[in-house]
């Protein structure tokens, strides 16, 4: 064998070499291409299965927050007319004192 035909066997060889090489990289992006298509999916799929759920959390919560509304103000209704005599007394009957920090 001459060194000319050597050189062609080597050419070759890296020819085919290059060869492998994009076939195993076309090979293995078509792999991770299949790979995300189905993380993707199986994402998409819980999301759905999930968003449900957070929205009966969050209308649940609307409807505890609207009911203590609610509680509140019933309670301060019912309160009112007597923190208004309090205050009214406060103003209108003081009991003149002495400040703590005043040494006699």
């Amino acid at each position: 064998m001459t060194e000319k035909e050597a050189q062609e066997v080597v050419a070759e060889a890296r020819q085919y070499r290059a060869q492998k090489l994009k076939a195993a990289k076309t090979d293995a992006s078509a792999e991770v291409d299949a790979y995300k298509a189905k993380k993707d999916a199986e994402l998409k799929k819980f999301e759905e299965n999930f968003s449900g759920n957070n929205k009966q959390l969050e209308d649940d919560a609307e409807k505890s927050v609207v009911e203590e509304l609610a509680k509140i103000k019933k309670t301060c209704e019912a309160k009112k007319s007597d923190v208004i005599k309090l205050l009214v007394k406060a103003v209108t009957e003081p009991k003149p004192s002495l400040h703590a920090n005043i040494k006699v």
